[in-house]
């Protein structure tokens, strides 16, 4: 099992569900009781034709059901149907993703879990991008967008340094439709940025979340992703006490996080000082003597 948060937060996934857009990583699944069946646009064959940068062996798992998330969303699955979704690193590429999310909602049973995993913005490409504003999520969810636009993708290419400005428009157009096809980062966010749009999804969205965990950026060295579970109430309650909630235990959990990066950060610095092997010996010599001393008190 893997000792990570990423890895733990699998502990809340049983029974069968579906994993959006699997890719060549799809989610380990260390606990026993879960069967996941893989949702993805392309078939191995097609997945490798548009990655060719990947790895030698690099392999993708053939799709249980192939959907093209922006046009088909998740209407293969039944209302009520499934006891877990996973969406690792798949929001970020969608054309309008809070439908996406609704859809995610619709086919969750009351009680089971979506397990979302999103880059943090800041420490990938994208950090010299702007987080997607909810206005601008908003309005492409009102006009029901569903392919990516021209103006997403220049964005992408411009400020992940992929841009050639001598490009022909022959060559612009094609670079264009080959990273629409190979699903580019659309939206981008930072974990604080991204709790808005939770909460607009309950509020505004009438959709019943209940966070049971997360995971953030400092949890992990070198960490560049954010995660949470989000269950679907069993109970109908109230949307602003519901995203009231959501917001609180988010705060707490992220918090509590900082708090155990500081904490080992210092631990770090302290085992970085030149006399800190002596002083661990001292401890440890100490604890022994105490640890013997202990056994020798009469009863």
């Amino acid at each position: 099992m893997s000792p990570t948060p990423r890895g733990l937060l699998a502990r809340f996934l049983s029974g069968c569900g579906v994993e959006l857009g699997p890719g060549y990583h799809p989610m380990p699944v260390p606990f026993p009781g879960v069967t996941v069946r893989y949702v993805d646009r392309w078939q191995p064959e097609e997945n490798h034709a548009l990655f060719t940068n990947l790895e030698a062996g690099a392999t993708f798992p053939r799709p249980d059901i192939v959907a093209n998330l922006d046009v088909d969303r998740l209407s293969a699955l039944d209302d009520q149907s499934q006891d877990f979704v996973i969406a690792s690193h798949v929001l970020e590429h969608l054309a309008e993703p809070l439908t996406q999310i609704a859809e995610i909602h619709r086919v969750l049973k009351p009680g089971a879990v979506v397990l979302v995993f999103l880059p943090d913005r800041r420490y990938t490409f994208d950090r010299k991008r702007s987080a997607t504003p909810l206005e601008h999520l908003v309005e492409e969810h009102q006009a029901r967008v569903t392919v990516v636009s021209d103006a997403h993708v220049e964005d992408y290419l411009r400020k992940t340094d992929v841009w050639d400005p001598s490009w022909t428009p022959e060559q612009q157009r094609a670079e264009f439709d080959l990273n629409r096809q190979r699903s580019i980062h659309v939206h981008c966010w930072s974990e604080d940025e991204f709790l808005p749009v939770i909460e607009y999804t309950i509020v505004d969205m009438g959709l019943q979340w209940e966070l049971l965990d997360a995971t953030f950026v400092e949890d992990v060295p070198d960490g560049f992703e954010f995660g949470f579970v989000l269950q679907r109430a069993r109970v109908p309650a109230d949307r602003a006490v519901m995203a009231d909630r959501v917001r609180l235990a988010w705060q707490v959990l992220a918090s509590r996080s900082r708090q155990h990066a500081k904490t080992e950060r210092q631990i770090a610095r302290l085992r970085a000082l030149p006399g800190y092997p002596v002083f661990r010996g001292v401890w440890r010599t100490q604890r022994r003597f105490r640890e013997s001393l202990a056994k020798r008190r009469p009863v």
